[in-house]
């Protein structure tokens, strides 16, 4: 009797113990794909290139879908596309003001950035990547403004964002 008692008892610190263990959150699991779509209409903040995110409306078609991302590399920025990506991103007519893209992960809105030739003579203080590059690779490199890095101008950087990561270590297209 004592025994079922003990064993009982044993059973039951265990059970308490298992079920009372919060769940940590990074132990969901990570869902969804990366994307990068068009902008059909947005607003700028002020006389800036800063896209505000709350006037974004995106096209309805990604340009990039996740099956075209070949990879990611953390460290550079850069995002490896299929040749039909680069294609595509390629035949777009590029206007030396930007053509306004938008990074969705699981569906929501990450960032936002433009795609900025080198051939343009404008600055652009936010998030740019120089489609005439895709001439020469596969590589689309995010950058944060355009022509280079300016004194005093502070740029959110969501390229390196936990979701974003997360979503391309799931399928082994990160590199870190």
């Amino acid at each position: 009797m004592k025994r079922q008692i003990v064993i009982s008892s044993i059973v039951a610190i265990f059970s308490l113990a298992i079920f009372a263990c919060d769940k940590n959150e990074d132990s969901k699991p990570v869902t969804g794909d990366v994307e990068l779509y068009l902008l059909e209409s947005y607003e700028t903040v002020g006389n800036t290139c800063q896209i505000d995110e709350t006037t974004v409306a995106i096209k309805q078609s990604a340009l990039v879908s996740y099956s075209d991302f070949i990879s990611y590399n953390s460290k550079e920025y850069i995002f490896e596309i299929s040749d039909k990506s680069k294609e595509a991103i390629q035949d777009l007519e590029h206007s030396v003001q930007g053509i306004a893209f938008a990074i969705m992960a699981d569906n929501k809105l990450i960032y936002t950035g433009y795609f900025w030739p080198c051939y343009s003579s404008a600055i652009c203080n936010w998030v740019v990547t120089d489609p005439t590059s895709l001439l020469m690779s596969n590589e689309l490199r995010i950058s944060l403004r355009y022509p280079g890095p300016s004194q005093g101008v502070v740029i959110p950087d969501n390229r390196n964002d936990k979701q974003i990561l997360d979503i391309f270590r799931r399928d082994g297209k990160l590199l870190e």
